[in-house]
């Protein structure tokens, strides 16, 4: 259809000449150029037919290569859409095995928390009856020493005031005391003392006055306050407890408050922190103002550190360094709250 064309737009072109009774000579020139023209179209036609065969060829394989790389990614796309199934179906498990896991867990902690409380309360049950029995028994023994101690100073009084009886020879016999009294009867206004220590015999009137009570009272402290702190220092606190005891209930006596604050060291030697704690709380609470109460303080964080109640501790230090911030015992407090 082109070649046809292409022909007839050569015999247009040519019809003027062909008006214009072209020669022979111009004819076959004429024939010539259109043969020419002819094998060009021809060539041409190969050529493009060929080109575009190869590219038409070329363009196939292309599409066929194509069809391969997509059926490819198809397979690859499929693969990973089933590997993500997998993981999800994976990731499900995974979350009901984890979820089933915390609720195990939740319950075993629950169940430990609440059998912690139980032994807790049981605990803190315990302690408070131990509490109780300690501090009646400290009770008990305060009666029996203040008991020991009237009986001393009803003993004392006897002794400033002995009984006297008189025999058939005239000499007067005197209830055994720590003198022995010797009356003469030669003389019976005087009386001849003499001491069962030394041997010395020294004379005075019959009707000698009583020595003062409260004196001999203070020199009884003096020398009980002495024993105690010479069985704190042997290591005998169950002894030195008691002759503390003793020296912390008298009235009247000057290491009274100090008696009492050894009272608490003999029980904190001894390991029993719970029943030290009660001991020091009464300095604390009766004498809030002396230097033994920082000291007892100070004491009772140690005290609750021993029984593992660092945070009671804590708060016991800081009072120290708040009420009692110039005393000793608050800079061992700091340092104690620089380790806890």
């Amino acid at each position: 259809m082109r070649k046809k064309y292409i022909i007839s737009l050569l015999l247009i072109g040519l019809m003027p000449l062909l008006t214009q009774c072209a020669s022979e000579q111009d004819v076959k020139n004429l024939n010539y150029h259109v043969r020419s023209i002819n094998k060009k179209l021809d060539d041409m036609k190969v050529n493009t037919v060929d080109q575009m065969q190869q590219r038409q060829a070329m363009s196939s394989g292309q599409l066929d290569q194509l069809q391969v790389d997509i059926l490819q990614l198809k397979s690859k796309l499929e693969e990973n859409a089933h590997m993500n199934r997998m993981l999800q179906e994976q990731n499900k498990e995974l979350q009901l095995a984890v979820q089933n896991l915390a609720i195990q867990q939740e319950e075993k902690l629950t169940l430990k928390m609440a059998e912690l409380d139980s032994r807790l309360i049981s605990q803190k049950q315990s302690l408070t009856t131990m509490q109780l029995a300690r501090v009646q028994d400290a009770e008990r023994r305060s009666r029996a020493a203040k008991k020991s101690a009237d009986e001393a100073m009803r003993r004392a009084q006897q002794v400033s005031i002995p009984k006297r009886t008189q025999g058939r020879s005239g000499v007067i016999h005197l209830q055994p005391t720590s003198r022995k009294v010797l009356f003469s009867p030669s003389s019976p206004g005087k009386t001849t003392v003499k001491s069962a220590a030394s041997g010395t015999a020294m004379t005075s009137s019959r009707k000698a006055s009583p020595k003062p009570v409260a004196k001999t009272t203070q020199v009884q402290s003096i020398d009980t306050y002495a024993q105690a702190m010479q069985s704190y220092r042997d290591g005998d606190y169950k002894r030195a407890f008691t002759l503390f005891e003793k020296n912390a209930s008298k009235r009247g006596s000057a290491n009274a408050i100090t008696a009492r604050y050894m009272m608490g060291e003999c029980l904190f030697k001894q390991n029993e922190f719970d029943q030290a704690i009660i001991q020091y709380q009464q300095i604390i609470s009766s004498y809030p103002g002396n230097p033994q109460a920082a000291k007892a303080l100070f004491r009772q964080g140690e005290s609750f550190e021993q029984l593992s109640d660092t945070e009671t501790a804590r708060i016991i230090y800081r009072k120290i360094t708040a009420s009692y911030g110039s005393s000793p015992e608050a800079e061992l407090a700091k340092q104690r709250l620089s380790t806890l």
